[in-house]
């Protein structure tokens, strides 16, 4: 659930240092945000981490749910479920709306949940796929998601969780790479905090693989 340009308040907690390879860009709104350069590509690839007080089966819950990503991802205007591989794999296809003149975008991709009940870790991982439902629209570009992921573990603080985000996407078209470094680095940030209000709302049970962490 890559955005090309991606507040329910984060749980404050200590700075994290930075995974080797990645250059930190500071905290900002409690979330800890990272750059990395990516061989052969001028675009970075962008991460965000936190803690943050919410279980961790209800932001599982708001991420896999199909649909509900207009609901809190930045400028998404469409979120819907292709084709249902297995019960853990899907096909999605999300749109984005961008300012005008800028047309807007699209993806195509493969997502996938894993669980690990032993570290209490949930997974939910992205990549662009070509799908005979879903070509290239004229009311799109079709952009382009590479290593893109989330990564949910439950907190020893019951009912808390550290939330990891990490995506590197190329909208395509004609956009310099400048002025797309310059706008993602901002969406680790917004999108974990846009993630923690929504699931804060009160209305969303845990997803039943995560009930009973």
């Amino acid at each position: 659930m890559p955005s090309f340009f991606v507040h329910a308040l984060v749980f404050a907690a200590p700075v994290m240092a930075a995974p080797p390879g990645w250059e930190s860009l500071g905290v900002t709104d409690g979330v800890e945000v990272a750059r990395k350069s990516v061989p052969n590509s001028s675009l970075f690839a962008f991460r965000g981490e936190a803690d943050v007080d919410v279980p961790i089966g209800v932001l599982a819950e708001v991420l896999w749910r199909d649909g509900m990503g207009v609901e809190w991802v930045d400028m998404m205007i469409l979120s819907e479920r292709v084709e249902l591989l297995d019960e853990d794999t899907k096909i999605v296809h999300q749109g984005y709306g961008l300012p005008w003149p800028i047309s807007d975008r699209d993806y195509v991709m493969e997502e996938a949940a894993t669980f690990d009940p032993v570290t209490k870790t949930f997974t939910l991982q992205f990549k662009s796929v070509e799908h005979a439902a879903m070509p290239v629209q004229d009311s799109y570009v079709r952009a382009r998601a590479y290593r893109t992921f989330w990564r949910l573990k439950a907190n020893d603080t019951p009912g808390h969780t550290h939330v990891e985000v990490e995506v590197h996407t190329d909208p395509m078209g004609m956009l310099p790479a400048w002025l797309v470094n310059m706008i993602q680095k901002d969406w680790p940030s917004t999108t974990i905090t846009n993630l923690t209000k929504r699931a804060k709302k009160g209305d969303i049970n845990a997803h039943p693989k995560i009930q009973d962490w």
